[in-house]
């Protein structure tokens, strides 16, 4: 066993990956690599399936609301199932799914146009249920894999959700360009599966001893682990308004520079690639940048990036600054979210309930992200997307604020 060292603080550190764990390593980060792939599968195909697969608006804005639905029910009950199957169990079931939705996706080029949607809906039904599901163990292995460097070990995580989310549009469009879309579903179909029968076998750290070394560390933390309730109603606040600012920039982003801004679809498909890019890329920045600057204010520095994009976006013109403002919003977004589950799991929880926050916090994200799709599909008719960015410049200022009250009051109660 690798040695203990002590760090900075005089806490000692535990020691790091064990060879008989590696196969695991690999396991949970490919896996979120695959969820991003998955999740982004449906909006990455939205001109596909507007143009070739007669989806309109409406319908569009409504897939999300399935996936809103179950990521909440997988995320609530992620937690209670980790106790009693175990995290393995928990991965296993969250890549099944994955599975089920891409194929739900791809379905639509063999099913007649009134089974479409059904199809689709149910998709992203499955997309959520195993994004949800797949909270707890994507979260919480990285942190019993590299229990010396969890902090990098769970922006490393995602920073690789990230990854998928960006490479996803490009692969989409390069499947399309080639004239077999369904490929990509298909492809990504067979690697969750993979995944699936690899979890099955690869060795785990045990779950309930490392469990138990986080929270020995936790306990050791300031007197702020265990702030006033109101605590984390307003970092779940937080997290549903910045999901509004996420879900306009990300689901509307290729719909945005195509219909609006006539940019041809393999080049507005960029947009939402580097949108991606740019939140994996801002991760590591900012995990760099936070063992100099305090978490809190970069936290609270971020909403000021996508308030200016906001503005900013309606002024894009072409392919260039259109994938330029989005790519400014992309870093906006960056780190705000895995910055929110960690203030929240540390200020707002005590340390027996931080994977509850976490959890928590992942299912206010989808009621944002989900209810904004909805809402800008319904409107779509009435309001401009430009006059819609330009008006979502509220969502990160509302963030902002509710931020600087949070921790306003975490500061408070720590006195």
């Amino acid at each position: 066993m690798t040695a203990t060292t002590p760090e900075r603080d005089g806490r000692t550190r535990a020691p790091d990956l064990r060879p008989t764990h590696r196969a695991a390593m690999v396991v949970v980060y490919a896996a979120a690599l695959l969820q991003g792939l998955t999740v982004v599968s449906f909006p990455a195909s939205a001109n596909v399936l507007k143009s070739a697969y007669g989806l309109d608006d409406a319908g569009y804005g409504s897939l999300f609301l399935p996936q809103m639905a179950l990521t909440i029910a997988g995320s609530l009950v992620g937690a209670a199932l980790a106790r009693k199957l175990g995290l393995r169990a928990l991965l296993v079931a969250a890549m099944t799914c994955a599975v089920v939705a891409e194929l739900l996706l791809v379905a639509v080029h063999w099913l007649s146009p009134e089974h479409r949607l059904t199809s689709l809906l149910a998709g992203t039904g499955f997309m959520g249920a195993g994004f949800g599901l797949g909270a707890a163990p994507l979260n919480g292995y990285p942190p019993l894999l590299f229990p010396a460097r969890r902090d990098a070990a769970l922006v490393a995580l995602h920073t690789c959700i990230g990854i998928g989310f960006a490479l996803g549009p490009i692969l989409v469009t390069a499947w399309d360009g080639a004239r077999s879309w369904p490929g990509y579903g298909i492809g990504v179909a067979a690697a969750c599966a993979l995944s699936v029968a690899v979890t099955s076998v690869a060795r785990f750290p045990p779950t309930r001893a490392a469990a138990g070394d986080v929270a020995g560390d936790r306990m050791s933390a300031p007197s702020t682990a265990r702030p006033r309730a109101i605590l984390l109603p307003i970092f779940l606040c937080v997290a549903v308004v910045y999901a509004f600012a996420e879900g306009t920039f990300a689901n509307w982003a290729a719909i945005f520079l195509a219909e609006d801004r006539a940019v041809p679809e393999h080049l507005a498909a960029f947009a939402l690639s580097g949108f991606w890019l740019a939140i994996a890329v801002g991760r590591l920045g900012v995990a760099a940048l936070v063992a100099r600057v305090s978490a809190e204010r970069v936290w609270l520095a971020l909403p000021i990036v996508m308030i200016a994009a906001f503005i900013a976006i309606p002024f894009a013109s072409d392919a260039a600054s259109g994938i330029a403002l989005f790519v400014l919003a992309g870093l906006g977004c960056s780190a705000f979210f895995p910055l929110t589950v960690a203030l929240a799991s540390r200020l707002a929880a005590p340390p027996e309930k931080a994977a509850t926050a976490s959890s928590m916090a992942i299912a206010a994200l989808m009621v944002g992200v989900g209810l904004s799709s909805f809402a800008l599909g319904a409107i779509r008719g009435r309001l401009a997307l430009d006059a819609v960015y330009r008006l979502s410049a509220a969502y990160p200022a509302v963030a902002l604020g509710l931020g600087a009250i949070g921790l306003a009051l975490a500061r408070k109660r720590a006195t």
